[in-house]
């Protein structure tokens, strides 16, 4: 065997003094004779000319097993970093060179000092205490400089940005990341390059991390162990979408940026499928009532006085928004409730009916975005006048209080509201631009007709068509970024999310890496095996200034995730309001008693 790389006699005091069987021991227990003959046979196959590189031999002959996915995120060629958590130690940085060696040769690992010992690597990585702050990064600027040179040149760079392996948190009851220095960072935004996140599964071992918790500096001599512990183990590691260094800019600064890569790494760990699948394909769906005759549904809207029901048409498309309530169009509004139900079962919703409508549906005000070329239906949204229904009939008209209990503040606080909700757009719709836009014209034609209405509110599906971790993270940013605390205390969940939440240590990084609505939208677009972003009318409220008042699961209609909203129309951005409105609502004429 070769020259030992790991020699337990340097690691203990008057270790050379050690008799010979006791150091042979010792290196049997700590791992280190197994990392030892690993090595050797790696530079034996090296030296006969062996075609495999050394993280490859590395990996085949500790061994390291490991199953990968999304490796066709990593790009052949030009200037790229790859950020990885950093669970074990060694073991991450032998796998994570394999795998970016099978897709380029061109790839160096950013290490500490501790792994110069591994002659095998040398080749491959760029020594330097980037992790010790700014003395650290004063004494190592031949590695920087090498680092950067390399980025220039248009080759990969592999990171460990927490520098040594995850330990035990008190905070969280459980082993993390430890933290991740944000002067990795400083480079990346220097440079420019996109960054690949990648996430390994597993920890180190108790012994480890009692250790760590006790002389963290010791650890380093247990690392061989875990990597005999390692190979028992199969490793799951997964690539995440590349980040272009555009959408980067939007951090303002090194520290967000830091969570911001790091949020990526740690969501690749969550459950990629939809959630509440199997339950969703339980439920029983009875086939959708036939479609109402055009011509009949022609009638009934020729049959409304268009001074008073017609609220905006489209100039280019045609499209018209119509306005009744629901007992005026009884043909409408079956109609309503087949393309509902059609059109939130595509989405992995629906009532399970042959027509999604309700008694709420009789006494609330419908607009319909109307095709009449076509004659059929396009869209809709339902509306409450909330100061009607609640002088009639109380809070329990509201349709929402089938899902929340809402306090007597909160319904004080919306009667001058308008409660919207069944928003649907019909599939050939969908990605015509002009759609949503046109509901909205709609809806604000509709409050310039009649302003004593100042706040809309209602709630917005997440669908259990998204992943379990886009959902989590969408609920983590509405809580962190979006919420109303002082209404939310008047307003509870019937159903609220349960297991529908961030591992702790992940939710903190949530105020500081997505400050920005965009962010979110790209990060859950990545998330998703088809790129769908947040919710089209999630992402509309939040740029009305929409904030969250409570969240609920609805198991009838397919285990949704509804986030009751308020938007505060006076407090709305003006180029909005313009919009839609023709100008900003707070200087519309108001009714004597609005709030």
């Amino acid at each position: 065997m070769k020259a030992k790389i790991m020699d337990l006699a340097e690691y203990v005091p008057g270790g050379h003094m050690w008799p010979g069987w006791l150091l042979n021991i010792g290196e049997r227990i700590l791992g280190f004779h197994t990392f030892n003959v690993a090595h050797s046979k790696v530079e034996e196959e090296l030296e006969a000319g062996s075609s495999e590189n050394f993280f490859r031999l590395a990996c085949k002959y500790l061994p390291l097993n490991y199953e990968v996915t999304g490796i066709e995120n990593i790009p052949a060629e030009g200037a790229c970093v790859i950020v990885s958590n950093h669970p074990h130690g060694m073991s991450d940085g032998l796998m994570i060179g394999d795998i970016a060696m099978k897709v380029r040769s061109d790839v160096r690992i950013v290490v500490n000092d501790f792994l110069h010992c591994v002659r095998g690597m040398r080749p491959y990585q760029i020594t330097v205490d980037v992790y010790g702050g700014e003395a650290a990064k004063r004494a190592n600027m031949s590695g920087m400089r090498e680092m950067l040179k390399w980025l220039k040149d248009g080759h990969c760079l592999i990171l460990f940005p927490s520098g040594s392996a995850a330990s035990w948190s008190k905070e969280d009851g459980r082993v993390i990341d430890d933290p991740w220095q944000v002067n990795m960072a400083s480079i990346i935004r220097k440079m420019q390059v996109p960054v690949i996140p990648m996430h390994f599964s597993g920890q180190n071992g108790p012994l480890f991390q009692m250790v760590t918790c006790l002389c963290k500096e010791k650890r380093s001599a247990l690392l061989p162990r875990e990597i005999k512990r390692d190979r028992r183990t199969l490793h799951h590691a997964r690539v995440g979408k590349m980040i272009p260094a555009s959408r980067m800019e939007l951090l303002p600064d090194d520290a967000s940026l830091t969570d911001f890569l790091r949020l990526n790494s740690m969501l690749l760990r969550y459950p990629e499928a939809a959630a509440n699948q199997t339950s969703k394909q339980a439920r029983p769906m009875v086939p959708v009532d036939s479609p109402e005759s055009p011509e009949i549904l022609q009638q009934e809207i020729d049959s409304l006085p268009a001074d008073e029901h017609l609220l905006y048409t489209h100039s280019s498309t045609g499209l018209q928004i119509i306005t009744a309530k629901g007992k005026q169009i009884p043909h409408l509004l079956h109609e309503i409730g087949v393309q509902r139900e059609i059109t939130f079962r595509a989405v992995g919703e629906g009532s399970g009916l042959a027509c999604d409508t309700d008694p709420y549906d009789q006494y609330y005000d419908h607009l319909i975005m109307w095709d009449p070329a076509e004659k059929r239906i396009a869209g809709a949204y339902r509306m409450g006048r909330t100061d009607e229904i609640v002088t009639s009939m109380g809070s329990t008209g509201i349709y929402n209080s089938e899902f929340f209990t809402l306090g007597n503040e909160f319904v004080n606080h919306v009667k001058n509201g308008l409660e919207m909700g069944r928003a649907f757009i019909t599939a050939p719709y969908q990605k015509h631009p002009a759609s949503l836009d046109t509901l909205w014209m709609g809806i604000g034609r509709f409050v310039l007709k009649y302003p004593q209405y100042r706040y809309l509110y209602g709630t917005v599906s997440v669908s259990s068509d998204y992943s379990v971790r886009s959902r989590a993270l969408i609920l983590e940013y509405l809580q962190c970024h979006g919420m109303n605390k002082e209404l939310a205390r008047h307003v509870t969940a019937k159903t609220p999310p349960s297991g529908m939440n961030l591992l702790s240590e992940d939710a903190r990084l949530i105020p500081t890496a997505l400050g920005d609505l965009r962010l979110l939208s790209a990060m859950v677009s990545d998330l998703e095996p088809d790129g769908r972003s947040i919710p089209v009318l999630l992402r509309q409220y939040l740029r009305l200034g929409g904030e969250m008042i409570s969240f609920n699961v609805d198991s009838e209609f397919g285990d949704t995730l509804d986030c009751l909203v308020l938007v505060d129309l006076h407090q709305a951005p003006d180029r909005l309001m313009t919009r839609y409105c023709g100008a900003p609502l707070k200087s519309a004429p108001t009714s004597a008693g609005e709030a």
